[in-house]
Formats: structure tokens, C-alpha cells, sequence
């Protein structure tokens, strides 16, 4: 006996190819068949007719590493449809940390000075796993290991190339979590300390990453003014080590490059002509979330944000030039609203929800000067929602259907009290975003956008069980309403619930019912196998 029979479906099996209306059949589980009518008994037979019956949505880009270790529900990600997040992203993930990385976070906790995210932190993914212990999930995660956070324990937030000691070092650490069960390696070459990262450091690491047949992720070391250069230099390093290279977010966030879209796609797609392997994810939306310190040039990062706000304070040619830098890129009021502060963690609550332009307003001083203040008082630690794409820009890359989905978003709860400030509210639209725009915009037929959230971001990241309806895949489902599905969250209000998705099936069992979550906790780490 079958333990789940859906019926009547439009069923888009991740594929790409034409959706037909059909039967879903669940046992122990595992999906048993997928086909026009099943007629074998069921334990429980739902009726999904008139609604699409997907493979439960893949974050192909999440940051919620830590955010279960504080709200089991991850209700942001699953009224989303989201079954499975690739984390870890961007260079950041909670290890590998080194003794006095660790040490002093266990000096922190007991002081009563972290949160529990913060305090989720080990010296490698296994001993980063056993601290989660029996803490339950409700999406699944994918691992990487962030290369930042491999280059802060080994080298330091210090603006030079690794030393050779120092890359053996980082050799070991990427080895030791492939052997975990990590599914990769990410870069953020446009934080501290991986900017300071060289082509010899970051070359053999991702070697590495080919000779044990796991994905790269990069955030580029530059999305605006210098995105093509950026580029330039992941396209040699993918053709150099013929690593699996994906690259995050795409973006052309400067105004000077807006409009080249199709360029800059045109362009990887020639390195793959060429003998490039590289993939690609977008989110639907023309602003980011980073802080504002992604403002200043890469020298005035050197040693860390404790470095970057004494610079800024000090009077002298450094400061000047940060300062003639935000004048070029930030001289008005338009300019400075787009530059929208989330949140500072208590640091500076004064500039928390307020935009650069409306603080140069409340304090009497051009938008760069204020610029420049509000880095000084929260200590180029904050967080921040920035407009600086074009949104044609962003419905050409959208449109695109080789392009995956990602959410750059970690899984807050819907409650504003227990979100740590106010988020993108890509946080809690991704996807039914992404789904209705297609519908609305025609940028492609459900059954590719279907595949670009679930099939097309597992065969990139190498889930080889889940991703698609087919017999014997783990029965991840996500059945939502096409007509209907759409984002509510907004960047004023951005704690909304999606509508349109009415069931969430993990492991053959509901985590959500009927747009409700039900208590089942079904979600765990997902570990690649290693060869």
C-alpha cells in the first residue's frame, strides 16, 4: 500500500519538458510512480487538481547556516516551497575555526555575549555538526566551505598573498571538510580577506575542487564599475583548473554598466564554447543586502573593520581619498537613498532603518560626508540594502533559462522581534517572486522556470536524489498554485507570507499543509559522498 497518493495534478517533473496532469505516488519515502492515473491504494489520497505538483524548490544561493540553531520552523524558506538550501556561500560558513578562533567564542558564550548562531562555530564541519546534536531542521542543507573562513583562521584579515606554509595549511582544511561531506568550496572575493586573496592561492584550492569533483561558488571580486574584469578572472581560473565554477548573484550593480546584461552573459557563455564549465544564479530583485563597508575600496579593508573605522576617523590622504571616492559615487540625495540601512545589531541604533540620504538630512552634512560618518559610528559593521541595479537589467538575466535561482537570503522567522533587524525582502519572496513574474512577464513557461528551482540547481551542485519527480527519488514535493502564486513582502514591510504555495512534502511526510507548517522537523545536513 501506497503511504501518499496525490491526484490530478499538473505535474512538472523538474525536467523542462511539457507538464501533463497526473498522479504522484509516495511510499517509505521515496517517490513509487509518476504517470496519468494511479489506481493502487493509498494510505492518504489528497486531490491536488487544478495546482502544480513540482520537486520541492532548491536555494540554489542561502545563507541560513546558523538561523535553525534559533528558530527551528525556518518558516522563510518553506512558505517558499523551499525544501533543500546550498549554504555556506559568499567565503562565509561557521568553520573551520582555529583554537583561538574557538577559544574565544566559548569566552564569549560564557559571558553571555553571543547569540546562539553566534556561538555555532567549530573547527571543522563534523565537529560543526556533532554541536548541532539533536537541534532539529525543517529545510534540508547543502554545505560548502567558505574560503574566507578558511584564509581568517590561516592568514588573518591582512591585505597580502598566502604564504606557501599557509596555503598547505588551507589545502588541509578544504581536504579534511571534502572528506566530511562538504559539496564544495565558495569564494568572496569581494569581502576581507578573501579580496586579498592571489590567482596562485586561489588556483589551487580550486584544483583541488576538481580532482575531488565538487562545485566552486564565487562571489566576484567586483560587481560594478569593474564586473568585466571581474569576470575575466574567474573565466581564466575555471579554464586553468576546470573546476565546476558557479557564480552567485550575478549582477551589474554600477550605473555605468548598466545595460550589459546580455554582454556579460554573452561572455560566459563564450568561455563555455571555449572549455569553461561555469553556471550561474540570479535573484529577482535590482538591490542587494551586504553592509556598507562594500563601499570602500579593497586598501582601506585591510585588517578588518576595526582597521577600516580607525582610517576613517583619522585625518590624513586615506581618509581624503575615501572621501573623494564617495563624492564621485554618492554626491546626492538620490544617491544617498539608495543606500538603505537594515540594521547595525545594537551598535548604532540611531541609523537603523534610515537611509544615507536621510541621515545627511539629520545631520546637516552632504550625502559622503554622512556616508562616511555612518561607517565611522557603527564600525564598518552594519547591515544593508543597497539599489544598484537596473531593472531591465534584471528581467534579462530572469529571462534567461540556464540561469538558476538563488534567494541570498538566510531563513528568519516571520516575526520581527525574532529577525534580527529588517531584511530583503528576497528573505521571504524568492521564489513565488521569481514564479510570478514569469507568469506575469512570460519570461518562461512554468515547466523551465519549475527546472531552474529544482532539477537544473541540483545537477549543478551534484544532488543526484532530489531535484525531480522520478520513481525512486526522495519524495521532496512542492505543489503550489500557478495562477496565484506570488510575493507579498515588500523592502518597507518586509515580514509578508507568500500565497500560492499550498504543500511542502519532505521525505514523503508534510512539513507544510494546506499553506499551513505543520511540527514535523524533516530537514538535516544532505552529505556528499566522498570517493
Amino acid at each position: 500500500m501506497l503511504d501518499l497518493l496525490l491526484k490530478n495534478g499538473l505535474i512538472c517533473d523538474g525536467s523542462g519538458t511539457s507538464p501533463f496532469v497526473g498522479d504522484v505516488s509516495i511510499r517509505d519515502g521515496k517517490i513509487v510512480e509518476v504517470a496519468p492515473s494511479i489506481t493502487e491504494e493509498a494510505r492518504e489520497v489528497v486531490d491536488v487538481s487544478g495546482l502544480v505538483v513540482a520537486p520541492a524548490f532548491i536555494d540554489s544561493h542561502s545563507h541560513s547556516d546558523a538561523w535553525f540553531i534559533k528558530d527551528s520552523r525556518c518558516e522563510a524558506k518553506l512558505y517558499q516551497g523551499v525544501a533543500t538550501e546550498i549554504v555556506g556561500q559568499c567565503g562565509s560558513s561557521c568553520f573551520p575555526r582555529n583554537v583561538s578562533q574557538v577559544n574565544r567564542v566559548k569566552r564569549e558564550e560564557e559571558a553571555g555575549k553571543l547569540t546562539p548562531m553566534g556561538a555555532y562555530q567549530a573547527g571543522t564541519f563534523a565537529k560543526l555538526r556533532k554541536k548541532r546534536g539533536d537541534k532539529p531542521m525543517s529545510t534540508n542543507l547543502v554545505q560548502l566551505i567558505g574560503h574566507n573562513a578558511i584564509r581568517n583562521g590561516v592568514v588573518g584579515p591582512l591585505a597580502r598573498p598566502a604564504w606557501e606554509d599557509e596555503i598547505k595549511i588551507s589545502q588541509f582544511l578544504l581536504a579534511q571538510a571534502i572528506e566530511q561531506g562538504v559539496w564544495g568550496m565558495s569564494l568572496g572575493l569581494g569581502y576581507v580577506p578573501g579580496l586579498f586573496a592571489d590567482k596562485a592561492e586561489l588556483a589551487t584550492l580550486m584544483e583541488m575542487c576538481y580532482i575531488d569533483d565538487v562545485i566552486v561558488t564565487v562571489h566576484m571580486r567586483d560587481e560594478c564599475e569593474h564586473v568585466f574584469e571581474a569576470l575575466e578572472e574567474m573565466i581564466d581560473l575555471a579554464k586553468l583548473t576546470k573546476v565546476r565554477l558557479h557564480i552567485s548573484h550575478l549582477k551589474l550593480g554600477d550605473k555605468c554598466v548598466w545595460g550589459k546584461a546580455k554582454e556579460l552573459y554573452n561572455r560566459i557563455k563564450e568561455a563555455c564554447a571555449e572549455g569553461a564549465r561555469i553556471t550561474m544564479d540570479v535573484y529577482p530583485y535590482n538591490a542587494c543586502s551586504t553592509g556598507l563597508s562594500s563601499r570602500l575600496p579593497a586598501w582601506a579593508l585591510d585588517g578588518g573593520a576595526e582597521k577600516a573605522t580607525k582610517l576613517l576617523k583619522t585625518p590624513g590622504e586615506k581618509r581624503d581619498a575615501v572621501l573623494q571616492l564617495f563624492r564621485e559615487k554618492y554626491p546626492n540625495r538620490e544617491d544617498g537613498d539608495r543606500l538603505y540601512i537594515v540594521g547595525t545589531g545594537g551598535r548604532c541604533p540611531e541609523v537603523d532603518g534610515k537611509t544615507v540620504g536621510q541621515l545627511s538630512e539629520e545631520w546637516g552634512m552632504p550625502v559622503p560626508e554622512a556616508l562616511l560618518e555612518t561607517l565611522i559610528r557603527t564600525g564598518c559593521r552594519d547591515d544593508s540594502i543597497i539599489f544598484n541595479m537596473d531593472e531591465e537589467d534584471v528581467m534579462w538575466l530572469l529571462a534567461q533559462e540556464d540561469i538558476v535561482i538563488g534567494s541570498d537570503a538566510s531563513c528568519r522567522p516571520f516575526d520581527p522581534a525574532a529577525s534580527d533587524g529588517k531584511p530583503h525582502p528576497r528573505t521571504y519572496g524568492t521564489f513565488p517572486r521569481f514564479l510570478r513574474l514569469c507568469r506575469e512577464k512570460g519570461l518562461c513557461p512554468v515547466e523551465k522556470a519549475v527546472r531552474r528551482i529544482t532539477q537544473l540547481p541540483a545537477e549543478i551542485v551534484g544532488l543526484t536524489d532530489r531535484g525531480a519527480l522520478k520513481p525512486g527519488m526522495v519524495a521532496d514535493v512542492t505543489v503550489f498554485n500557478y495562477d496565484t502564486i506570488a510575493d507579498t513582502a515588500t523592502f518597507d514591510d518586509p515580514f509578508q507570507k507568500p500565497v500560492g504555495v499550498e504543500h511542502v512534502i519532505m521525505n514523503g511526510k508534510f512539513a507544510l499543509r494546506n499553506g499551513m507548517q505543520t511540527e514535523e522537523r524533516l530537514g538535516d545536513y544532505l552529505l556528499k559522498p566522498y570517493l
